[in-house]
């Protein structure tokens, strides 16, 4: 597999110009808002007037239900969002559309569900959130051992439980909810819901203040005696009940995601070594002679490994548009590339130390969105577990499966 930026970026332009004015205009306007999205933990009021809302909303969707060609694969995607990511990594985390909704969306709805749904976001008037709510306070890692439930009563359930750090929680208009309606089932009682922001017994209870990437915005939700429909519950409910498995709904979502975070993280390593060596060439720091020399030295080397780092995204990306099994690529893209971020963000306070250690600094920053970095969408030492149980199967001589093709991206780069 070989991958070049600067060609998917040119198709991109050719066949999607939407896309990339959107690109053109959060570079201008985006810059000016990464110190209110980092103080505030939100997007400031004027950006729904710079950019364009209605593309902002499409970027996830799939094309047949309404989105955009320039982000129809997730390949496509992690080379926006790396590119997204060069101004504030947390920015793009917490812009409207669907996000993590798509994947269990796609696995599991039906076909009206799945047109219901997409139709939500296709407005230029405002921009519109979706959230995905599975983590819970309790539950940690394993998220089959969720305690949220689901009860059915007549032709509703009535949800009840607790959901922490949700992106956008806090903003999104649509959830999609995991709960079990058995929970001696296991992960096979869990089912996914749609709940709107509007639903009798939902509530946001609290934003938490984030160490990085704050203009994401995590969530604490609460479900009390919360009903909806039976027909909220995604896939086809017949007298066999829903005939797909949830569970692997929100394991897509994973496989969809980390690809996407560790490209964020690629695009912000990339723009902080910008800006250390542009500091030392121009001469706006104390080090010596000789430490300048080693310092641009070794930030070639982190050069080099955020190339590395690109390759293991790319590649988990495009594993995922294959429709092969994704889960190993991704988690060893997500956990290489934080751990390279806090690699580099612990080198630049080495050197650049006061900065560091100054509120507001961009290097102050990059440390606090690396840290992050290594904790969302699964933890560094869950991913590198992951990996370790993935390579067992296949030291015993087996092999990979294909899993089965969402209906997405249609196949090219």
């Amino acid at each position: 597999m070989r991958i070049e930026t600067r060609r998917l970026v040119d198709r991109i332009r050719h066949e999607d110009p939407h896309s990339m004015d959107l690109l053109d205009a959060m570079a201008e306007h985006l810059p000016a808002m990464v110190e209110h999205g980092d103080r505030y933990g939100d997007f400031p009021a004027e950006l729904w007037q710079q950019l364009p809302v209605g593309v902002l909303n499409r970027i996830n969707i799939p094309v047949q239900y309404g989105g955009l060609p320039g982000s129809a694969t997730t390949l496509r995607r992690t080379v926006m969002l790396e590119r997204i990511a060069y101004s504030c990594p947390g920015l793009p985390i917490g812009l409207p559309g669907p996000s993590l909704t798509v994947p269990p969306i796609l696995s599991l709805g039906t076909e009206p569900q799945k047109k219901a749904f997409f139709e939500r976001f296709l407005t230029d008037e405002k921009p519109v959130w979706g959230a995905f709510a599975i983590t819970e306070p309790s539950v940690g890692s394993d998220a089959t051992a969720i305690k949220t439930t689901a009860k059915a009563d007549g032709d509703d359930y009535i949800l009840n439980g607790e959901k922490c750090y949700i992106t956008c929680g806090g903003r999104a208009d649509v959830l999609v909810v995991f709960a079990s309606i058995n929970r001696d089932k296991g992960r096979f009682g869990i089912r996914a819901f749609l709940v709107t922001k509007d639903t009798p017994g939902f509530a946001v209870d609290r934003i938490d203040d984030m160490l990085g990437l704050r203009a994401s915005q995590l969530a604490v939700l609460s479900f009390t005696d919360c009903r909806v429909s039976k027909y909220a519950m995604l896939g086809h409910v017949g007298k066999r009940g829903p005939l797909i498995d949830a569970f692997a709904g929100a394991a897509g979502a994973w496989d969809y995601m980390r690809p996407a975070i560790a490209a964020l993280a690629n695009g912000s390593c990339t723009s902080i070594l910008d800006y250390a060596e542009a500091l030392i060439r121009n001469g706006n720091t104390a080090l010596s002679v000789q430490m300048m020399t080693d310092t641009l030295e070794q930030i070639q080397q982190l050069r080099a490994r955020v190339k590395s780092s690109q390759v293991l995204t790319f590649k988990a990306a495009w594993r995922y548009d294959q429709g092969l099994r994704a889960s190993t690529a991704a988690s060893m893209a997500k956990a290489y590339s934080a751990s390279l971020a806090m690699d580099i963000a612990n080198f630049l306070c080495s050197r650049f130390p006061l900065h560091s250690i100054t509120s507001g600094d961009r290097f102050e920053k990059f440390y606090r969105d690396a840290r992050a970095f290594d904790i969302i969408e699964g933890t560094g030492d869950m991913q590198r577990l992951m990996i370790a149980r993935a390579y067992q199967p296949l030291a015993r001589g087996e092999t990979e499966t294909r899993r089965p093709v969402m209906q997405y991206a249609g196949g090219k780069q």
